[in-house]
């Protein structure tokens, strides 16, 4: 017998206002609560699984990095996971390894 396709139940409790909202948001998109829902977890679920692997990534990239810290930029430099340019003066992360390789890294991806 094959399972593939087969579709599971999930009870799940919530206040009468989120009740309330998500059937507003339904009724608007004209679907049913349950397909709202469906699709939402879907999304939710998509969402985290990009997160988590642009994360670990992330983590593999720069495993040799032995220490971190901060310091103000003399330079323009670029970020070493998102590429975008530190200006000159600003706070930055610096990632040191154990063969002196530096890895900078802006406000928003330091780690």
């Amino acid at each position: 017998m094959d399972n593939t396709n087969k579709d599971y139940v999930i009870n799940l409790r919530v206040s009468r206002a989120t009740y309330e909202k998500i059937k507003h948001k339904a009724r608007e998109n004209s679907e049913s609560v349950s397909t709202l829902i469906r699709k939402a977890i879907s999304d939710s679920v998509e969402i985290i699984g990009d997160l988590s692997d642009e994360l670990f990534q992330k983590r593999e990239k720069f495993k040799d990095i032995i220490g971190y810290h901060r310091f103000k930029t003399a330079q323009e430099l670029e970020c070493a996971q998102c590429r975008s340019k530190i200006p000159a003066g600003e706070t930055a992360t610096v990632g040191e390894t154990e063969k002196t390789r530096k890895y900078f890294f802006c406000k928003i991806c330091r780690p």
